[in-house]
């Protein structure tokens, strides 16, 4: 964008019920590229073309004279929307060679391939029309000025067709992905697939736009595509800078909208709520009837984003209060809040890194966990921080909280119908300490009878005791944990979940 909002002296204020003023919706002419080693072929074609419109945009023509130059053209220019291609060119199928690599090695299935010859023999219709990605062929003996006119306008009304569709795929495509999962990453893709379908429906292509809402610190961008695509979430001043915030947060107060020779601002009233602001990266005159088209799709789009928002917070309250429990039953004054969170964290990245585990499990796992030594509450604290070594009949007793723990989650779960959460975290507290050879406790259960997030939680506990200070020894060193952990692999650990912890241990303790 080569002029940022507020560039503009403040008369340029246009309101939407003021006089029809505005500059016009300039839209982006349409690339055609020609592709001929004739220069005179180059002439004629632009002559025949000249003052060409369709759909309120003009041609912007590209000039390559052999089959290799037009493919760098297309590179550099991917939007080009026809091709007007010879076959005879440098070799007697160069055209042809142009044609496989446009849509094989730049993969490019938009663009419109016109096919022009004036040597039929060479490149016969029918074989052509079946084996190579063209859609159209024209004998240049045959081409006259009408027909070529007539050729560009199919051509390029296939062409926005495919873009609408395109552009109505990624919006979806967005809103899939987002489907599945509700945290800000999905909230992000959900809003942007929203806005991105507005974008199909006013036509306006790849043009960059924004919903644009105020915040406690300032206007925020609530959702985005085009280039501002990575600023969901961010102030407004982070993709507009301070002109752009002082410009926006003046229409969110004050209202109406900003037309400028490359960007629009509209300020949207919407029922029952704040109103926002719609960027687009183009001077357009949004119409009565498009307005409301707006106001509708911009109205889903705040309540997708406040019903995330409410979501997230929950979760956010939820894990608060699991943390309080979990710090005020941990009982041992070496659980901290620290650890127990590091634990959560290391478990979630083990269970991210097992191939086949359930899509929902490491969000799960990071939750439960922080409530593996609940039992602990039952047990004297004398004796989980005593320096000394404990009798059989104390060490029994330390034992004991697995099965305090499952006990009191198991009054929560006779309460709670469908706790996910508790289930999980009374499955942990239970079964943490049993090893994968059985020798373990309290249930001396073997290999994978031993639940899943029980065998996670194990390793991650297990490293984190070892490089952790307790009252009776001092911490390993990374190295030597993971060398000693390693001994246990099909003893102690479940191998496949001790290969996974070793495959994120590194980034863990750099905290990436």
């Amino acid at each position: 964008m080569n002029q940022q909002p507020g560039d503009a002296a403040d008369d340029d204020l246009v309101f939407m019920d003021g006089p029809d003023d505005a500059p016009a919706h300039a839209k982006a002419a349409w690339k055609v590229l020609i592709v001929d080693d004739e220069p005179g072929v180059h002439t004629v074609t632009k002559l025949a073309l000249s003052g060409f419109s369709f759909i309120e945009r003009g041609v912007e023509f590209l000039d390559a004279y052999t089959g290799q130059e037009a493919c760098g053209l297309l590179r550099e220019h991917p939007d080009t929307a026809v091709v007007f291609l010879d076959v005879v060119m440098e070799t007697d199928d160069a055209g042809l060679r142009a044609v496989q690599r446009i849509r094989e090695e730049l993969d490019n299935k938009m663009v419109r391939i016109i096919l022009r010859t004036g040597q039929p023999g060479h490149a016969p219709e029918r074989e052509v029309v079946l084996n190579y990605g063209i859609n159209e062929y024209l004998a240049k003996a045959e081409l006259t000025a009408q027909k070529l006119y007539v050729s560009l306008v199919a051509a390029l009304r296939s062409y926005h067709d495919l873009q609408a569709i395109e552009t109505t795929r990624k919006g979806l495509v967005k809103i899939l992905d987002a489907a599945g999962n509700m945290d800000y990453r999905s909230r992000s893709l959900f809003v942007s697939g929203l806005l991105q379908q507005l974008s199909s429906l006013l036509d306006i292509g790849d043009q960059d736009l924004m919903l644009i809402r105020a915040g406690t610190a300032g206007p925020v961008i609530m959702a985005a595509s085009g280039n501002y695509d990575g600023f969901v979430g961010e102030p407004v001043c982070e993709a507009l800078g301070a002109d752009g915030e002082a410009l926006t947060a003046r229409l969110l107060a004050a209202g109406g909208s900003h037309v400028e020779a490359s960007y629009s601002i509209y300020r949207i009233e919407l029922p029952d709520t704040d109103a926002v602001l719609l960027y687009v990266g183009a001077p357009r005159r949004i119409s009565e009837a498009e307005l409301a088209l707006v106001r509708m799709f911009c109205l889903k789009i705040v309540r997708a984003y406040d019903n995330y928002e409410f979501v997230e917070q929950a979760r956010r309250d939820q894990n608060a209060e699991l943390a309080l429990l979990a710090q005020l039953s941990g009982h041992a004054s070496y659980l901290s809040l620290d650890y127990l969170q590091h634990r959560s964290r290391l478990a979630a990245d083990i269970a991210r890194q097992l191939a086949g585990t359930a899509p929902r499990l490491p969000e799960q796992i990071a939750l439960a966990a922080m409530l593996a030594d609940i039992g602990n509450h039952e047990i004297p604290a004398l004796l989980l921080e005593r320096a000394g070594p404990l009798s059989a009949q104390e060490q029994a007793l330390v034992r004991k909280h697995c099965e305090l723990g499952a006990a009191l989650l198991d009054g929560v779960l006779n309460v709670v119908e469908g706790g996910q959460v508790m289930a999980l975290a009374r499955a942990i507290a239970l079964s943490h300490h049993e090893c994968f050879d059985g020798s373990g406790y309290p249930q001396r259960l073997l290999g994978e009878a031993i639940p899943l997030p029980a065998r996670i939680v194990a390793v991650a506990d297990v490293y984190l005791a070892m490089t952790s200070a307790r009252p009776w020894r001092a911490a390993w060193s990374h190295d030597s944990a993971l060398t000693e952990m390693t001994k246990r692999a099909g003893t102690q650990f479940d191998p496949q979940v001790l290969a996974a912890f070793m495959a994120v241990a590194s980034a863990y303790r750099s905290g990436s």
